[in-house]
């Protein structure tokens, strides 16, 4: 990185670097959640029943995928730290970073592979393969766990995309990090449409296909970007002494921060036994809803790749002013969105759940949902993005509670309630609890601000005091 990228972070007008930094992102971030939702809606093609099975691997994959995020944002975080403190020692950490990130992920990668039967199972999956839905069709079993262990298996090449990419950002490579997202995810959508598509003359009417999609683009990305990262950076192999002693360093923060990116697969997996003991058509609606969640918070994901680095250099910095008003185009911009988009999509809630899936027991809950949950993700996007820029500033601990309280102390209980209420007060019930949180991140960041006002205040009262 050099010394005007340095510059135009601390120095630069903060809505011009908040649009320069997130617009790049955007289109990346765009595709690969439109990628996701094309992934669930070429398996809704084939039957309700295949798409239930895919259902009960999304809380799994998601685990997956957060991991692999939370590497990344890890990386992210250590390599600004180090670009704004110890910048002569960047290459070496950058190569640090990678290597411990990439064990861990392989190591989760065993643990999960050795007890896939197991994690399926506490997702209430064996109660459904007992349904007779699939007596009649018995080759699912062995498709669901034949992709849920190819997925295990890439795991590693997934979380090196991330984890380079992370890097790119954090060294303002936002356009590099861009452009490989976009090609990875447009590889990734190639292959899916080649294998996934009934009118392909490659189609492959088995899950397994999914895992080859991901297999196959994950690997190829994995070598493209530590080729570019590596002609950026001029990577060093760290020695045996700096990797030891890079062991040996507390590791609570890092592990908190890939806590954080558990927690709402975590959430997601709780839901989902809970509804499946109500219907398993809400396991197949999930499959879809999961993804249109991530779709609608578009904005805020956007800006989670941009947000961090301009928050965190300008407070490891000192500029203490331009942080708070980060902060507050941050919370506009969200606000904004968000309501525009509840807008455009209560007015055409029939038009997309018709369009998603054409079987009629999923369709009216996807109805359900676009119906109420939009206007509680004015409350998620602010929980998001906050919650990235505490990592930032290495105030994990904060980030981590933020996190639990949103998806496990609101969500669980008051969507329970939901359920129990009528059939469809599931999703009203949603809404609330994602509005409770992001009230909640409102009150933690004016009652911070009106703190250190009064911190400044005393401060400044004993220095005239002292004086007189």
């Amino acid at each position: 990185m050099t010394v005007k990228n340095h510059v135009s972070i601390v120095e630069g007008k903060i809505s011009s670097l908040i649009w320069r930094n997130s617009q790049p992102m955007l289109m990346a971030i765009l595709l690969l959640l439109m990628y996701e939702l094309l992934e669930s809606g070429l398996i809704a093609l084939s039957s309700t029943a295949t798409l239930t099975a895919f259902g009960f691997t999304v809380p799994i994959t998601a685990a997956m995928t957060a991991l692999a995020v939370g590497t990344s944002i890890r990386c992210n975080n250590k390599v600004v730290k180090t670009a704004c403190l110890k910048k002569d020692n960047l290459s070496t950490t950058i190569s640090q970073a990678l290597l411990l990130s990439g064990f861990f992920l392989v190591v989760m990668s065993l643990v999960a592979f050795s007890f896939s039967e197991q994690l399926l199972q506490l997702l209430g999956n064996n109660n459904w393969l007992a349904s007779e839905v699939l007596i009649k069709n018995p080759s699912l079993a062995l498709e669901q766990s034949s992709y849920i262990n190819n997925r295990y298996l890439s795991w590693l090449f997934l979380g090196a995309v991330w984890q380079i990419n992370g890097i790119l950002r954090a060294l303002n490579f936002a356009q590099i990090a861009s452009n490989i997202m976009v090609a990875w995810i447009t590889l990734k959508g190639l292959i899916a449409l080649l294998l996934l598509l009934p009118q392909s003359p490659l189609y492959y009417d088995s899950l397994v296909a999914i895992s080859l999609v991901h297999a196959i683009s994950d690997v190829s990305f994995t070598i493209i970007s530590l080729y570019i990262l590596h002609q950026k950076t001029r990577l060093k192999w760290p020695s045996l002494a700096n990797f030891n002693a890079q062991c040996k360093q507390p590791k609570i923060s890092s592990i908190l921060v890939i806590f954080q990116q558990l927690i709402t697969p975590l959430s997601l997996g709780v839901l989902t036994v809970i509804a499946a003991s109500y219907s398993h058509t809400y396991v197949a609606a999930f499959a879809l809803i999961f993804k249109l969640e991530a779709i609608i918070l578009l904005i805020p994901m956007a800006l989670t790749t941009s947000m961090p680095a301009i928050i965190g250099f300008n407070y490891w910095t000192g500029k203490h002013a331009r942080v708070k008003e980060a902060y507050n185009y941050m919370f506009a911009t969200v606000l904004i969105a968000q309501f525009f988009i509840a807008i455009i999509l209560s007015y055409t809630v029939d038009f997309w759940a018709n369009s998603l899936c054409p079987h009629d027991s999923v369709t009216i809950h996807l109805k359900h949902y676009l119906t109420w949950l939009p206007w509680g993700y004015l409350g998620a996007g602010c929980v998001i993005v906050y919650q990235s820029t505490l990592n930032a500033k290495d105030k994990v601990i904060n980030a981590t509670t933020l996190g639990i309280v949103h998806r496990l102390v609101l969500i669980i209980p008051i969507a329970w309630l939901g359920l129990n209420g009528s059939e469809y007060s599931f999703y009203p019930a949603l809404m609330l609890a994602h509005l409770l949180a992001g009230l909640a991140v409102f009150y933690l960041y004016t009652n911070g601000s009106y703190l250190k006002f009064i911190k400044k205040y005393r401060s400044e009262k004993r220095v005239i005091e002292s004086r007189l």
